[in-house]
């Protein structure tokens, strides 16, 4: 595909754990889906999850963007719930 729009983003996380769960739950996301106007890459650069958008068009660009960073937002508050209610969960049983 011969990209009008490129876009690479850098998203740095608290721990390589983190980056590694976000970038093994999203990389099916992305390899799954065959996209018309676009094509999205997940790089995994040791705490950073590296995210290549190359579209056709702006408007695709941005739909995959926000459909990433909704993605992102969504595991990254995950990883922070789970473990809480993991804990209190244990604390309220003994």
């Amino acid at each position: 595909m011969r990209a009008k729009v490129s876009v690479r983003t850098r998203i740095q996380l608290e721990s390589l754990e983190e980056a590694e769960f976000l970038y093994e739950s999203l990389s099916p996301e992305v390899n799954d889906h065959q996209f018309f106007r676009s094509s999205i890459t997940l790089e995994l650069d040791g705490t950073s999850l590296v995210v290549h958008v190359n579209s056709h068009d702006i408007t695709a660009a941005k739909a995959n963007i926000s459909s990433m960073l909704r993605w992102i937002s969504l595991l990254t508050e995950l990883i922070q719930i789970i473990p809480k209610k993991i804990v209190n969960t244990k604390n309220k049983s003994t």
